[in-house]
């Protein structure tokens, strides 16, 4: 899912000292097919796992880590980059783990750790909506490689294909949405919440958020998760658009409140940016199209290097206004708006509230001419291809 790679962010500031030796917790297990491995347990940390404990099993395939208590959060048995098993552990579990150890991914159980049982159970529900993804898409495959395509050929075929898409994913959000609802206080559910639109799902964003700071108020995920939920929040389709003041190119403040009265289009991007660069020409031609219909677009630029910032302003024949703080990720707009990922896009309504969030190429094209129109705009859209901090 998009936008499980969060999980990297909330926990970059994990420290892998943090724990003491403790009676109470137990990891242990046997495995199969074992010659001697090395077998380790990680921390999952950014930018990568970190080895928090190590160990090896005996002739029968036993084994035990006995060096480490962990504090609540999300951990990894691995024998290989291959071969490994996702856990959720905490400091009174009393875990035992089994599976073949030449693909602990897909053969592995365990008992003991209720939330390590709710991910996987999480897991089983991703990996079957997966299955049934992946089936409609060889079909769609096939279809097109046995008939000759023209662009109306590849209309009709979309519109049969895209319906049953379209089921699939809604039946597979229903039933996370109803499994999160029921365990919001576990930690497995901050995971798999980020596989829900909050535009749609705010309700149960906020559930999550209040169960786990309440029950967690001092972790470091929790408190990351809920101030990513708090600004997602703040930034739903219907809300009033938080206020951007930037400096323009020429070092002068341009608000973005200046434009209520228009269709405004929020553009984040950065000249370092591929997919952003990729993306422009079509931006270049919505502007021209639209501009003296009632719509502006406010480009607010991820970039660090004014000069960069300023030459592919130039190079990509952009005409609208842009600001930036030069601040890289840590640009306070993008901070405001829980921009993770660009090129990004909100789209205004002329009172400055948020229509959509997220769309772009032809999604975003049908957004601004329906809103320039008075017509009801889809809320959000499947991006691809964004460099994702």
């Amino acid at each position: 899912m998009k936008k499980i790679f969060l999980l990297s962010l909330v926990i970059a500031g994990f420290s892998a000292c943090d724990s003491e030796k403790q009676s109470a917790f137990e990891l242990k297990g046997t495995f199969t097919n074992t010659s001697g491995e090395t077998i380790y347990l990680e921390k999952l940390m950014s930018p990568q796992p970190i080895v928090v404990d190590s160990t090896s099993a005996d002739e029968q395939g036993n084994f035990s880590f006995s060096n480490y208590t962990p504090k609540i959060g999300f951990y990894r048995i691995r024998v290989t980059p291959q071969s490994f098993a996702m856990l959720i552990l905490d400091s009174a579990d009393k875990v035992t783990v089994t599976g073949d150890i030449k693909d602990l991914g897909n053969t592995y159980k365990t008992t003991g750790s209720p939330e390590t049982e709710l991910f996987m159970e999480f897991n089983t529900l991703g990996k079957a909506n997966q299955k049934q993804s992946d089936s409609l898409n060889l079909a769609f495959q096939g279809v097109m490689g046995s008939i000759k395509m023209d662009s109306l050929k590849m209309d009709s075929l979309s519109h049969i294909f895209q319906p049953v898409y379209d089921a699939i994913m809604a039946k597979f959000q229903r039933a996370l949405a109803e499994k999160i609802a029921k365990n919001a206080n576990k930690y497995a559910s901050l995971l798999w919440l980020q596989g829900l639109d909050p535009a749609k799902n705010g309700e149960l964003y906020a559930a999550v958020d209040k169960e786990m700071m309440k029950k967690y108020p001092e972790d470091r995920t929790v408190r990351a998760m809920h101030e990513t939920i708090s600004k997602e929040l703040a930034t739903v389709v219907g809300s009033e658009a938080p206020e951007i003041n930037l400096d323009t190119p020429d070092g002068k403040k341009l608000a973005l409140s200046s434009f209520k009265g228009k269709i405004v289009l929020i553009d984040f991007w950065a000249s370092w940016c591929g997919p952003c660069r990729k993306e422009m020409p079509h931006v270049v031609n919505l502007y021209k199209k639209y501009k003296d219909k009632g719509f502006e677009i406010y480009g607010v630029s991820l970039d660090q290097d004014r000069s960069r910032w300023i030459d592919a302003i130039a190079k990509d024949g952009i005409t609208w206004p842009q600001v930036s703080d030069l601040k890289y990720w840590e640009s306070e707009a993008a901070k405001l708006y829980a921009v993770t990922g660009i090129p990004y896009t909100v789209l205004l309504d002329k009172e400055g509230k948020i229509l959509s969030k997220g769309l772009r190429g032809v999604e975003l094209e049908k957004a601004i001419s329906d809103a320039l129109e008075g017509k009801a705009v889809a809320t959000s859209g499947s991006s691809n291809q964004e460099v994702v901090r």
